[in-house]
């Protein structure tokens, strides 16, 4: 059977600044031949996602959506660890009641030094503690009843980056990779 599977988040699910076929969702589409749908959009916080969360994935009514978001609540300094990850619990509440299985993906780490100098350089973002928010975030998820795949782990071992922030395309693979064994296990 054809599963149906929506992926939404940020600019990382989107595949920014790289083609969208090089990004991990098209990835696994290729892989799987499933219908797998993107949503990610460029620059959005967990609120912003929220927003949209019922026509971009309720709509297309799929078996599984996979959530990653929270880098940029941070980097704007818009919801703390704790206020991210009570805008993703009703996203999850949502899916739930419709019959669709929630699946987080833990944000990805930033190399701060990095981002530092390629991404929004004279902003006075302090990347250390975006990685503190986000690895708290992490533990949030992972203290909670939500299945999710550890990509803040996982990718510190990979750490491909295009400009600190977003991943190379090599890095979308370890993403694609990462999930896809999630899913078979």
């Amino acid at each position: 059977m054809k599963r149906k599977i929506v992926f939404i988040g940020n600019s990382i699910v989107n595949g920014f600044p790289f083609k969208r076929s090089q990004c991990f969702v098209s990835l696994i589409r290729e892989a799987t031949k499933w219908d797998v749908i993107n949503k990610g959009n460029n620059g959005e916080t967990t609120a912003d996602i929220l927003t949209r969360f019922d026509r971009d994935v309720i709509s297309h009514a799929p078996d599984t959506v996979f959530i990653m978001t929270g880098t940029n609540d941070f980097i704007y300094k818009e919801a703390s660890p704790k206020g991210a990850f009570d805008n993703l619990m009703i996203m999850v509440q949502r899916a739930r009641a419709e019959g669709i299985t929630p699946v987080m993906l833990t944000p990805v780490p930033v190399n701060a030094e990095m981002a530092s100098r390629l991404w929004m350089s004279g902003a006075g973002i302090n990347y250390d503690d975006v990685n503190a928010q986000l690895e708290e975030l992490t533990q949030l998820i992972k203290a909670s009843d939500i299945e999710y795949v550890d990509l803040n782990d996982a990718y510190k071992s990979c750490g491909l980056y295009h400009d600190g922030i977003h991943p190379l395309p090599e890095g979308h693979s370890f993403i694609a990779d990462t999930i896809m064994n999630f899913i078979h296990k």
